[in-house]
């Protein structure tokens, strides 16, 4: 199935592209484009003198890195790592790296994937806009939450 062809909401096609395009709003984007000091694109949330790029945002800030490892230990191990679906995500090549999941009567590797990645994207943004922690059980607790909304939905309309 291609990545077009896949059933997804706005959120999860808008941070794809936006990652895909290199035009999300990572904290070294943003001084790039406002001409602010190095200090400024240092990542708010893992505290750690690391440049906030749209990789690191997603997928290799610490306590997104923790997300990703549980998501793929629950429903992607063991053929999959983060690089891979870091990968699939820049290519939009789903197919040939992600190629096994635990619920695969009812879920394919790209939604999972898809559906965490949108999930680590907003837990991020509210924890800017919000000035709140970001909490690595909160956003595994959301992930599950949209993973069963979406096979409730299929559910329905494979009736």
């Amino acid at each position: 199935m291609s990545f077009w062809s896949l059933p997804l909401s706005y959120t999860l096609r808008n941070v794809i592209f936006r990652f895909v395009h290199k035009k999300l709003p990572c904290r070294s984007l943003l001084s790039y484009i406002y001409k602010l000091p190095p200090s400024a694109t240092w990542c708010t949330i893992c505290n750690c003198h690391t440049v906030e790029s749209a990789t690191h945002l997603l997928f290799t800030c610490p306590p997104k890195h923790f997300v990703w490892n549980e998501i793929i230990f629950e429903f992607l191990w063991p053929t999959v790592d983060i690089t891979d679906i870091l990968k699939s995500c820049l290519h939009l090549d789903f197919q040939s790296r992600l190629v096994y999941c635990k619920f695969s009567d009812v879920l394919s590797p790209a939604i999972v994937s898809l559906i965490s990645l949108a999930e680590i994207w907003k837990a991020h943004f509210q924890c800017v806009f919000n000035s709140t922690a970001f909490n690595p059980n909160h956003v595994l607790h959301s992930i599950r939450r949209q993973i069963t909304i979406y096979i409730a939905e299929q559910a329905l309309t494979d009736e």
